[in-house]
């Protein structure tokens, strides 16, 4: 049997087995939609589990609410402001440094099934040594998807039911990797359109769903215009409090099929042995509106709903069991963190901030602010276009630059050309009041203005030392994009011939 060299922080050890890493990243998952974040009635007994015996990141943000920059930033552990990818079908090139290829430079297997919303569609091979890509979109071609708060039953036989598969094919490449492996399951569920096969479809009854606050209570007049827009392009204006009653159930309905599948995951670790090697990482991309503000789906904004997502970590050895890492995170540590925890130096073009050591000294104070961003370089739609009708957040849904930050209590969201908003949760958890025109607050918006100014210019700044490593990353990112499109034949900076 081979024996492996690790380091972690400070601690070198051997062990028997090679470590390997398991990713499960449901889409659009809310994390207070789990019930170790704290929902009463869904019962994500599987999820909860690996909560129980890892490290529950409590306030992890992700760098944007939509799915691709968010997936980059995950991988490359680099801000949108960085790797410039503002929409859900954006896709970077695997030549820049990420988990996946720095795994598999070190000798991994790796596996990907499910969405990418991430590399490159013409390189994905060069990645993966073994990959099942399916990427549904919001189903817009089943014909019981309608509007954008459609929610139906999915044919157990249809296309579009693919949660059970893809975890028969992540447990089939785990069991037969035969060398250290990272698999990566990335799930649909539960990403619009709302829908589930039985017997999940009809798990939760919809008369005994609660309709949330800010479905009611929200001011249009205080909220960015691109709600608004999104609101009558999306029809959610006409949608009923028993329509939204269905939506959600049918939402929880999704979740408890990706626990479910969790669970069949996680019974082939412990049946095979493989979960006494094997980190895994549970997280999602970002949340969902979910009657939020009477809006579904996603959008460029930053309300809790849609950046808070849950991250969990669980250690083969179960260090840390059932610690609760209660400070803010961002999205960007957590491929840090995994590297760190697999013995491999992280590259030097990664911002992000592994939490071993603070894990180790049981510090969860995390980071003073985070930062997320969104909406692409054009002008917000400020008011909707006549007679268009969405069931996605299409264009001109997605468009308006726009950046978030919080510290402490207090959350800044600024937009190019929107209203701005600010939150205090202190006192307004669901984000209802918005006090950025509020002058006994003018000091707070002042000094967030600033934080957030100084985080965006920040975006590229690396502790990496004077000298970069030309030779195993021949871009240095401190000046120059992540990726070059042509190479530098003059030899002074960047990618050369």
């Amino acid at each position: 049997m081979s024996h492996y060299i690790t380091t972690s922080g400070c601690e070198t050890r051997t062990v028997l087995n090679p470590l390997n890493l398991l990713i499960i990243t449901p889409d659009q998952l809310r994390a207070d939609y789990l019930s170790c974040y704290g929902h009463a009635t869904i019962g994500t007994r599987n999820i909860d589990r690996l909560a129980q015996e890892g490290v529950r990141f409590d306030n992890c943000y992700c760098q944007s609410p939509l799915c691709a920059p968010s997936r980059v930033s995950f991988a490359t552990s680099t801000y949108v402001g960085e790797h410039g990818c503002r929409n859900y079908w954006s896709t970077i090139s695997p030549e820049v440094p990420n988990l996946a290829t720095t795994l598999k430079s070190k000798g991994y297997r790796t596996g990907m099934f499910g969405k990418n919303h991430l590399f490159t569609y013409d390189q994905l091979d060069s990645v993966w040594d073994e990959i099942h890509e399916v990427t549904l979109g919001n189903y817009d071609d089943h014909p019981k998807y309608s509007k954008s708060y459609s929610s139906f039953e999915m044919e157990k036989d249809h296309a579009y039911n693919k949660t059970g598969e893809l975890t028969d094919d992540t447990i089939d490449f785990m069991r037969d990797a035969k060398r250290p492996f990272l698999a990566w399951v990335n799930y649909q569920d539960p990403h619009p359109a709302y829908t589930c096969p039985e017997p999940y479809k009809s798990l939760f009854d919809p008369k005994e769903i609660s309709i949330p606050e800010s479905y009611y209570h929200y001011d249009p007049d205080k909220q960015p215009y691109r709600n608004e827009v999104w609101r009558k392009h999306s029809e959610m204006d006409t949608c009923t409090e028993a329509e939204l009653q269905n939506v959600i159930a049918t939402y929880m309905g999704q979740v408890r099929y990706v626990d479910d599948s969790v669970g069949r995951i996680l019974t082939m670790l412990d049946e095979s042995g493989l979960a006494e090697n094997t980190f895994v990482l549970f997280f999602s991309d970002h949340g969902e509106l979910l009657g939020d503000y009477k809006m579904s789906h996603k959008l460029p904004a930053f309300y809790d709903c849609l950046t808070k997502i849950p991250a969990i970590i669980r250690h083969p050895d179960k260090k840390w069991a059932g610690a609760v890492f209660t400070g803010l995170t961002e999205e960007i540590d957590l491929v840090p963190t995994l590297l760190n925890l697999l013995g491999i130096d992280s590259p030097p073009t990664m911002v992000g901030k592994s939490w071993i050591q603070a894990l180790e000294q049981q510090d969860y104070e995390g980071k003073e602010t985070i930062i997320s961003e969104a909406g692409g370089g054009a002008p917000t739609a400020k008011t909707p276009t006549p007679g268009l009708r969405l069931k996605a957040p299409h264009l001109p849904t997605s468009l308006g630059p726009g950046a978030m930050i919080r510290k402490g209590n207090w959350k800044l969201s600024m937009y190019v050309d929107d209203r701005c908003e600010l939150y205090n949760f202190s006192d307004d958890p669901k984000e209802l009041v918005n006090h950025y025109e509020n002058p006994k607050f003018s000091e707070v918006r002042a000094d967030l203005t600033t934080e957030l100014l100084k985080r965006i210019m920040g975006v590229k700044v690396r502790d990496s030392g004077i000298d970069w490593d030309t030779e195993r990353y021949p871009i240095d990112v401190r000046f120059e994009p992540l990726l070059k499109l042509e190479p530098d034949a003059s030899g002074i900076t960047g990618l050369n011939d």
